[in-house]
Parts: C-alpha cells; structure tokens; sequence
C-alpha cells in the first residue's frame, strides 16, 4: 500500500465514521428522549415554568393591547363618519333639493342627447323612402349624391348648426366612411355613396359627423347647453384621439364622449326609420 492508498483509505474511514455519528447525533427517539429526561431535572423544570408565566403574561397584555388599538381605531372611525355625515346630511335629506337636482340632471341630459334627434328622424323618413331604400342598388351614383346631400342639408337645420358648408364627397381611407373637422362641412367617403353600400349607412354616417359639427359649436358657445356638457366636450375634444388603440386610450377614440354622443345620434335616426318601416309593414 504506498502513501496515496493509505491515506484515501484512512480519510474514507474517518468521513465514515463521521457520518455514522451525525446520524447518531440527529436520531428522532433518542433526541426526544433526551430532552424528556433534561426536562425532568427539578432546575430545569422550574425554570421552564417560569418562562411559561412569562410567555402567558407577555401574551396577556398584548392581548389588551390588540383590544384597546380596535376600540381606538373603531371610535376613530365613529368620529369620522359623523363629521362627513354633519358636513352633507342637509344634502341627503332634503327631498325637494334631492328631486330638483336629479330633475335638473336628467333634464339637462335628455335635452342634450335627444336635441335635433327627432327632426333628423322625420327627415330620413320624407327622403329614405321604400323605394329608395329598395332601388338604392340601382340608383346612380348622382342621384344617390343627391339624396345624401338633401338629407345633409335637413340634419343641419335638425341640428340648427351656425355654421355649415355642405358635404364633401371624396377618396378617404379604407374603413373611413367620413369625418368632420369643425369647420362646417363633412367629408364622406366616396365609397359610401357606391351602390354595393345601403341608404342606412348614409344616414348614420351623416347624422354622426354633422352631430360632430354640433358638439364642436357646442364647445365654442354658439348653442345653449349645460356647463357640465361643455366641459365634457370640450376636455372630450382635447383628448380625442383614433390612432392609439382604444385598450391603451380608452376615451381617445372609442369611448370618447364625442363618439358616444354621435353614435347615440346617427343609431337613433336609424332605429326609428327601421321602426317606422316595420310598422307601416304590419299596419
């Protein structure tokens, strides 16, 4: 056995030897049954007493202390409510200011919703006849422009604009149906006015950029609207924005009071024509 083997073989039966006494030294029963028997020494066994006294006393007054930070927290919170409850109960129970308020609301956005909305609706109805709507495939390109013109020219008046221009027929982006910028007149896509479209389209497209016109007069205070719809146009108009996507600009476009609004307008004119039509169907 030269130098090398003697000493592998000698460090091989140490670690062994170690490990043989560290699983010795962790076994389970002969620790618990150490520690019963170290327990069991009249010294050690007061002295665990007393530290058992202690715990309980320490734990005791944490207790009370838990308890009395809830009461103080608690009473904190009593104190809060009763000073906003003092600050706003006239508010809450006055029934009269109650109704009046509400009243006012609704009023003022019922008023502003609906406004022109019913004379833009018996326009579609004089112009989108059946028979428009059934020969709309068949018209021509000029005629069709006419009509879209003509019911144009009544959701203005509907809509009773300061200013208006007409309408501007022309190439726009694919998706685009039309757009309005403030100025009085609404550009409408070239392909809306085509024959494979449908006369509805035309009157929601309309109807929706021209109540673009309305809210942008709204803004600059030619027509009589509440403060409260002002302001949210207005601030509407600063943030309005069709490029961003609406997941991570949900009032630049989509959402935006002004869309909402037009939507609103141009759908509307369009339930009550369809309305219109189905009755006189069943009548």
């Amino acid at each position: 056995m030269n130098e090398f083997e003697f000493t592998q073989e000698t460090s091989d039966l140490k670690e062994t030897n170690e490990s043989s006494d560290v699983r010795a030294s962790i076994n389970p029963g002969m620790l618990g049954y150490s520690v019963t028997r170290i327990a069991a020494i009249p010294e050690v066994k007061e002295k665990i007493n007393d530290v058992k006294e202690d715990i309980s006393e320490v734990l005791h007054d944490a207790k009370e202390s838990v308890v009395e930070f809830g009461e103080k927290v608690k009473d904190g919170l009593k104190d809060f409510c009763a000073n906003v409850y003092e600050n706003v109960k006239d508010y809450f129970t006055d029934a009269k200011s109650i109704e009046t308020r509400t009243t006012q609301w609704s009023r003022e956005f019922s008023e502003t919703r609906e406004f022109g909305l019913q004379e833009c609706s018996d326009a579609a109805i004089r112009i989108f006849t059946p028979e428009v709507i059934d020969n709309w495939g068949t018209m021509s390109k000029e005629q069709r422009t006419e009509i879209a013109t003509s019911y144009a020219n009544e959701v203005a008046k509907a809509f009773e604009l300061a200013i208006y221009t007409g309408v501007i027929i022309e190439e726009l982006e694919p998706g685009v149906g039309g757009y309005n910028n403030g100025d009085g007149s609404i550009h409408i896509s070239n392909d809306l006015i085509g024959s494979w479209t449908t006369p509805f389209e035309i009157m929601d497209t309309i109807t929706h950029e021209l109540r673009h016109q309305y809210q942008n007069e709204c803004v600059r205070g030619y027509h009589d609207v509440s403060d409260e719809v002002r302001n949210e146009w207005a601030v509407a108009s600063e943030i309005y924005n069709y490029d961003q996507p609406s997941c991570y600009d949900p009032w630049g476009y989509t959402y935006n009071p002004l869309e909402i609004d037009s939507r609103y307008a141009g759908e509307t004119v369009v339930r009550n024509v369809t309305n219109q039509l189905f009755n006189d169907l069943i009548a």
